[in-house]
């Protein structure tokens, strides 16, 4: 499989999308006809009600076997059919454009701030032909999800017999979810999960706003410095342009300019202070595909990140949807008991075992100590309800922390 490179251009093509929409934020780049379209068709996200994003490897199975015996990263048959065939999209809609979206805040106890519950959300994971392997939606304030573990199986080469039996052992809900089924339950918390006492729930860290406007003025200089536009012409129609940026320079400027609010923000201070060896000491370049004035699409050359790879290109591609159809609850959903979750979380639990997790046949956890309980939600990426209700629902100490360290 495409390890190290596929994790690292993800995170190059997102933050490129990122840096670029920066531009139109800050209003920069409009000395340039290109950088100004690009700033343009920025401006038109969120002036919308939905909007979508689609990420797919823009390649055949052949291609990215190619790609891998390039460099040195052997790609099996199954697998590259199944990097050709997946596609992971992400859709949001509301009742009004999407930039007047404003985060709401919990219940006044320190809680972090939640989503605007007017925002209906999707998550779908693809395979071959557009099936859906794995959905998840958030609608009126209730998840609906629902996955096709044999299909998942089919897709990287596996016997599906043998996986189905992985959802006996569930309660039936959750076992028919993984065969297809909708499945629902609410999003927030159960109240009084957690049950009473222990410390004070920790406040979600926030930015000064002088912080925040000098993080502004930084960035808006160092995108200003380290970005270049070029026009290509048309391509299938679409307006391409290409934007440029030193890698590791581009790398060691928004380390630097970040620094100064790791005090604020405890989760920056695990940031390097300069560029990781692995970022490539050379220009780096996205390609933006403009249709009517709108993104439509960003590529990102796999290849560039790796110096074996000169002549075998492997693209990754977002595609961007404006004023897609809203996010709907799909019909039929049984609804998850609170028996259910925790059997669950129970059963996931017990099975990771070791110092800290569940533990028992039951998936009890060992309650969290107060000293626990502050540890894990010092960084910010849990408040304590959350961590309570982890805990309840057969989740040890390591457990958690592991989550809470995925979500940093």
């Amino acid at each position: 499989m495409i390890r190290r490179s596929a994790r690292t251009a993800l995170a190059t093509a997102a933050c490129g999308a990122v840096l670029a929409g920066g531009l139109a934020a800050c209003g920069t780049v409009q000395q340039l006809n290109a950088a100004d379209k690009v700033s343009k068709a920025f401006e038109t996200f969120g002036s919308g009600k939905s909007f979508s994003a689609k990420l797919s490897v823009d390649a055949t199975a052949a291609q990215i076997e190619a790609f891998g015996a390039a460099t040195g990263e052997e790609i099996d048959k199954d697998s590259a059919a199944a990097l050709a065939a997946v596609s992971l999209s992400i859709a949001f809609s509301a009742d009004k454009p999407l930039k007047d979206i404003q985060p709401t805040r919990g219940s006044g106890n320190g809680a972090a701030t939640a989503a605007d519950p007017s925002v209906s959300a999707s998550y779908t994971l693809t395979g071959k032909g557009g099936a859906p392997l794995a959905e998840l939606r958030q609608v009126g304030g209730k998840t609906y999800a629902r996955g096709d573990l044999a299909g998942f199986a089919k897709l990287v080469g596996q016997n599906a017999a043998e996986v189905e039996g992985l959802a006996e052992g569930l309660p039936a809900p959750l076992g028919n979810a993984l065969k297809g089924q909708w499945v629902s339950f609410d999003a927030k918390a159960p109240e009084g999960a957690g049950g009473t006492g222990g410390a004070a729930a920790t406040p979600k860290p926030t930015l000064d706003p002088k912080a925040a406007e000098n993080l502004n003025a930084s960035l808006k200089d160092i995108l200003t410095r380290d970005l270049s536009f070029e026009e290509k012409g048309k391509q299938d129609g679409k307006d391409r342009i290409t934007v440029t940026a030193p890698a590791r320079k581009l790398t060691d400027d928004l380390l630097k300019a970040v620094e100064p609010l790791a005090k604020d923000i405890p989760n920056l201070a695990k940031l390097p202070k300069s560029a990781p060896a692995k970022v490539p000491d050379r220009p780096l370049a996205l390609d933006l595909y403009l249709d009517g004035g709108a993104l439509s699409a960003v590529t990102f050359d796999l290849a560039q990140l790796e110096e074996k790879a000169s002549g075998t290109p492997l693209p990754l591609r977002i595609a961007f949807g404006h004023d897609t159809p809203a996010v709907q609850a799909p019909a039929g959903a049984t609804e998850l008991s609170s028996e259910d979750i925790g059997g669950l979380f129970g059963q996931l639990a017990a099975a990771g075992g070791g110092a800290g997790g569940a533990g028992g046949a039951a998936g009890a956890a060992a309650p969290l100590t107060d000293a626990q309980i502050k540890e894990l939600t010092r960084d910010g990426a849990m408040n304590e309800e959350q961590v309570r209700l982890y805990n309840s629902l057969g989740l040890g100490y390591q457990d958690i922390k592991d989550l809470a360290d995925l979500k940093a």
